[in-house]
C-alpha cells in the first residue's frame, strides 16, 4: 500500500451483482457500491495469524470530489467539522459499504491521524476492495497519501508500550530517555522543559517508569514544566500515562482524578484558562501491584469491538473470544478512587463547560469496597487535547500477539487521537 505512488488512480473493476447477490438484475444497476473492511496497521490478514487480525471500528470512510487538505505535521487542535456527506463509520467488525454515483472521486479512511486517501475511478457494480487498500498506514508519508501520528515516548524501565507500538508497524517513534544527562536533545528532561520540542508530536507516552529520577521527579514539580503539559493538550496533544508514571497527568490537571493509594493524589489549583496553577500537595502516583479478573468494556463501542477478537496465548494461538465483560487485566499499581467533572470554561453562550472524565474500562481492586474502580480513563482538561490515564501496566514482557490490555491500548491511542466536539470560549 505504501509503495504505491499517489499520482496512480486506483480503478476499481466492475463486479456486476447478479442472482447471487440478492437477485439484482444487472440490467438495474445505475449506481456502485465500495465494501471493504478496515485494518489496524500492521494487523490486517496476511501480516498476522489468523484468527488474531485487528479491524478499526468507527473509522470515518468517505468520498471527496477534491484532495483532502494535508494534516498538520505536529500538535494542532483538531475540533470536529461536519463530514463529508458521503461518510461513514466502520462497524465494530470493521467492515463498510459506501454508496456513490459511479465517477472520479479522492477515497479517503481516516481515524484520529491515521489516514489513507487515494484518487479512484469508480465504475457501476459492487467492488470489494483489497486489504492491502484499507489497512490504516504506519508511517507520515504525504506524497503517497498515508498519515500516521507523529509520537513520542519517554522511554519506561516496566511498561514496554514501544513493544506494541512497533507491533503495529509504528517504527516513526521519538524515544526519550530518562537516563541521559538532563541536557541531551534526547532526553526526557529535554522534552519536558521545551515546549517547542513537545509540539512536533500528536501524542506523547508516558508508560510507567519506576521511581522517577530525582532531576525529573523535580522538574515535574516546576510549574513551568507543569505548564508546558497543560499548554500541549490546550493545542491539542494527547497524552498517554500509565501507572506510576501518573505525576505527569495528576500534577498537571490535579482536578479530574483521585488516586486511592496513600500519598499518590496530587493537589492545588489550576485555571484552564491560563494553563497556570499551584500544587498544594505533591502526589507520587506510586502504589502497590494487583491483578484484576472482571475486567469489563463499559463503552458500547469498545466492547462490542473487543468482543470480536480473539485473545493469544504466548504462542500466539488464539484460545477462544475475548469476553468483553470479563476478562483478565493484570499489573495494575494504583486505583482511582474518583473522578470529578472539573470546570474549564464557557460555552458560546456563556454557559458554564464541564469536563466529566470518560471511563473505558472498570475492574475490582482486591481490598477496596464500593464496586468495580475505574482503569482506563479520558478526560480532557483543556477542552481539546486528550489525557489518558491507566493505573495498569500495559506490556510487561516480550510476546506474541496481542493482549486484550494491549488490544485496548490500540482502540484508545485511535480514540485519543478523534476530533474535539468541546469549544470553550
Amino acid at each position: 500500500m505504501e509503495v504505491m505512488k499517489r499520482s496512480a488512480l486506483l480503478v476499481l473493476a466492475l463486479a456486476a451483482c447478479g442472482p447471487g447477490d440478492g437477485g439484482r438484475p444487472d440490467a438495474q444497476i445505475d449506481g456502485a457500491t465500495l465494501a471493504g473492511r478496515v485494518w489496524a496497521p500492521d494487523q490486517g490478514p496476511g501480516q498476522v495469524p489468523p484468527g488474531q487480525e485487528v479491524p478499526i471500528s468507527g473509522a470515518r470512510v468517505y468520498l471527496a470530489p477534491e484532495r483532502p487538505a494535508d494534516l498538520p505535521d505536529h500538535v494542532y487542535c483538531d475540533s470536529c467539522q461536519a463530514a463529508p456527506g458521503s461518510s461513514i463509520l466502520s462497524g465494530a467488525d470493521g467492515r463498510f459499504r459506501l454508496d456513490a454515483a459511479p465517477g472520479h472521486y479522492w477515497f479517503v479512511i481516516e481515524k484520529g491521524q491515521f489516514r489513507v486517501e487515494r484518487e479512484i475511478e469508480i465504475l457501476p457494480g459492487v467492488t470489494l476492495l483489497p486489504d492491502a487498500d484499507t489497512t490504516l498506514p504506519t508511517s507520515w508519508t504525504p506524497s503517497l497519501g498515508i498519515f500516521a501520528p507523529k509520537l513520542a515516548l519517554a522511554k519506561g524501565n516496566n511498561d514496554r508500550i514501544e513493544d506494541i507500538l512497533h507491533k503495529l508497524g509504528l517504527m516513526q517513534l521519538d524515544v526519550f530517555d530518562y537516563d541521559l544527562p538532563s541536557d541531551d536533545p534526547m532526553s526526557v528532561a529535554t522534552l519536558l522543559r521545551d515546549i517547542d520540542t513537545m509540539r512536533h508530536y500528536h501524542v506523547i507516552f508516558f508508560p510507567c517508569r519506576g521511581v522517577m529520577p530525582p532531576d525529573v521527579a523535580a522538574l515535574l514539580e516546576d510549574e513551568a514544566v507543569l505548564t508546558n503539559i497543560r499548554t500541549f493538550v490546550n493545542e491539542g496533544g494527547k497524552l498517554y500515562v500509565t501507572d506510576w508514571s501518573g505525576e505527569v497527568a495528576d500534577r498537571a490537571f490535579p482536578h479530574q482524578i483521585e488516586l486511592g493509594d496513600e500519598g499518590a493524589d496530587s493537589e492545588g489549583t489550576y485555571d484552564p484558562t491560563a494553563l497556570t496553577g499551584t500544587l498544594s500537595t505533591i502526589g507520587d502516583a506510586d502504589g502497590d501491584q494487583y491483578d484484576v479478573i472482571d475486567a469489563k468494556a463499559i463503552d458500547p463501542d469498545l466492547s462490542a469491538w473487543l468482543g470480536l477478537q480473539g485473545a493469544p496465548l504466548e504462542n500466539g494461538s488464539v484460545v477462544g473470544m475475548i469476553d468483553a465483560d470479563a476478562f483478565e487485566v493484570v499489573d495494575l499499581w494504583n486505583w482511582i478512587k474518583k473522578l470529578n467533572p472539573v470546570a474549564i470554561g464557557t460555552d458560546g453562550q456563556g454557559m458554564p463547560l464541564y469536563d466529566t472524565p470518560k471511563v473505558w474500562l472498570t475492574g475490582s481492586r482486591p481490598g477496596t469496597s464500593g464496586g468495580p474502580k475505574p482503569i482506563a480513563v479520558t478526560y480532557q482538561p483543556t477542552g481539546c487535547g486528550k489525557v489518558l490515564y491507566t493505573p495498569f501496566q500495559t506490556a510487561t514482557a516480550t510476546h506474541n500477539g496481542l493482549y486484550p490490555q494491549e488490544r485496548v491500548l490500540l482502540y484508545l491511542i485511535l480514540e485519543i487521537g478523534s476530533c474535539s466536539d468541546v469549544s470553550v470560549e
